[in-house]
């Protein structure tokens, strides 16, 4: 089996990789993984005029040039990432092979830890601060590649559209992400908040790692919606892995592998390449959901020294994101507007139970896309309760509200139960909505009247249709 392996963002040295190279060679000798079949990617994410486009581009190259060749006939070759890593094999995936999958050399693409809805702390590592920081490692903070992983960007939000289409299982290409929600305290950041964030592991959430996620698309119609359109992205097996955080030596998903020891990145991994058909692939996913479910609740309690020095027990929940894009009907992305939840019998936007809401940012580069982290064992349990009768919505207030082109205030009345194949642990609901730009008819008028005539304050008039 050839075997490449693709780092993360920020990287300058292969001795990222560590010892998984050689503990997957050693402790798997049923998938003939030999150390001269491996490849170590040396992708250059530290430019900042770099994109994850151009690395497609680039990896395309490379795998004609020098894994194609190596390919016995119908042979296909595996992949494992690590955090960055994914979203730029999935963009060349989506580049150069979404319209012949079939014809893709990959055959199976494991991802350990990716950020493939991005990660709240890539709009952090923008600031000056950061740059700073880089320029004194003698690099660049790599912004072009910082602007894809920014929750909500536009081309995370273009390849995950676009991802939804693809019958990969049909194509026989499997996809595996395997990640943790532990935090790694010698990489804690006491003025950042992200790098201990509860569902995540220090650096990405696992909701923005899991590739199974939810479209839905709403237009408005008067002040209300029309009936949502739905779609779901092809299934996909998700593991979170024990006790393990996004990097270091000690509990890093990657870093901390040993050659000739058990570790469950090594474990997962290997069960992940053994897979060889659609039968075997399905049956890891529900094996994994399962492993998943059972990591989750012997995790939600968990015990921590405070500053005082004594024990703290807190608990770990799950977690989901709804990540909204809100445009007009002209394509033109807005800027200025409120988002309000609403639950009860009366669709009341303060009728949500306390501690559902966890996190907001919006998109540095598109304002009009917002990223919301919810804690689903809260919301979950609290919609079961008959007294809120299972609604949910929300009300969309954009900007400007008046004048000869406005908008107009915009209503969901939904059902919780209804979005419940949506509103999953651990995932992610992408939510593209759009408002009616209302321009009216006093905008452009016609006039017989040949004599000089003002119209500075003329009357706006009704809507037009």
């Amino acid at each position: 089996m050839k075997v490449i392996f693709v780092h993360g963002w920020s990287v300058t040295n292969t001795d990222t990789y560590g010892e998984l190279p050689l503990a997957l060679s050693r402790q798997a000798p049923h998938l003939d993984i030999q150390v001269e079949h491996l490849y170590l990617a040396k992708y250059v994410s530290f430019s900042d005029e770099v994109t994850v486009k151009d690395l497609a581009r680039g990896m395309e190259a490379a795998v004609q040039a020098q894994v194609i060749p190596a390919l016995a006939e119908g042979e296909r070759f595996a992949c494992i990432t690590h955090s960055t890593g994914g979203p730029v094999v999935r963009a060349w995936i989506q580049h150069f092979y979404a319209d012949r999958l079939d014809q893709c050399p990959l055959g199976s693409l494991v991802m350990l830890a990716p950020a493939n809805h991005g990660s709240a702390l890539a709009q952090l590592g923008k600031t000056k601060l950061a740059r700073m920081k880089f320029f004194l490692g003698g690099v660049e903070p790599g912004v072009g590649v910082l602007n894809w992983l920014e929750l909500g960007s536009e081309q995370s939000w273009r390849l995950n559209t676009d991802w939804i289409a693809n019958d990969l299982l049909g194509a026989g290409i499997y996809t595996f992400v395997l990640t943790g929600q532990s935090i790694d305290r010698s990489f804690y950041d006491n003025l950042n908040s992200y790098t201990g964030e509860a569902g995540s592991d220090g650096v990405v959430r696992v909701a923005a790692a899991n590739m199974n996620y939810g479209l839905l698309r709403l237009e408005q119609q008067g002040g209300k919606f029309k009936p949502p359109k739905k779609c779901l992205s092809p299934i996909t097996a998700l593991r979170v892995l024990p006790g393990l955080s996004h990097s270091g030596k000690d509990m890093g998903i990657m870093a901390s592998v040993r050659a000739d020891a058990p570790h469950p990145t090594v474990d997962a991994t290997i069960k992940c390449l053994s897979v060889t058909n659609a039968r075997q692939y399905r049956a890891c996913v529900k094996d994994f959901e399962q492993l998943t479910a059972q990591t989750q609740e012997q995790e939600r309690e968990k015990t921590s020294k405070s500053l005082f020095l004594f024990d703290r027990t807190f608990v770990v929940n799950r977690y989901f994101m709804l990540v909204i894009r809100i445009r007009d009907d002209d394509s033109n992305m807005l800027n200025d507007y409120d988002v309000l939840f609403t639950a009860g019998p009366h669709y009341d936007e303060n009728h949500l139970p306390k501690g559902f809401f966890v996190d907001r940012q919006r998109n540095s580069k598109s304002p009009g896309i917002l990223t919301y982290y919810m804690n689903y064992d809260v919301m979950a349990p609290w919609f079961e309760k008959r007294e809120v009768e299972d609604k949910f919505g929300f009300k969309i207030c954009a900007r400007p509200d008046e004048g000869f082109a406005h908008y107009t205030l915009a209503e969901h009345k939904g059902q919780y139960s209804k979005l419940s194949q949506y509103f999953r642990p651990n995932q992610t609901v992408m939510i593209d909505v759009i408002l009616k730009r209302q321009v009216m008819e006093g905008v452009f008028r016609l006039t017989q009247n040949l004599a000089p005539e003002s119209f500075k304050n003329q009357a706006k008039g009704s809507a037009i249709e």
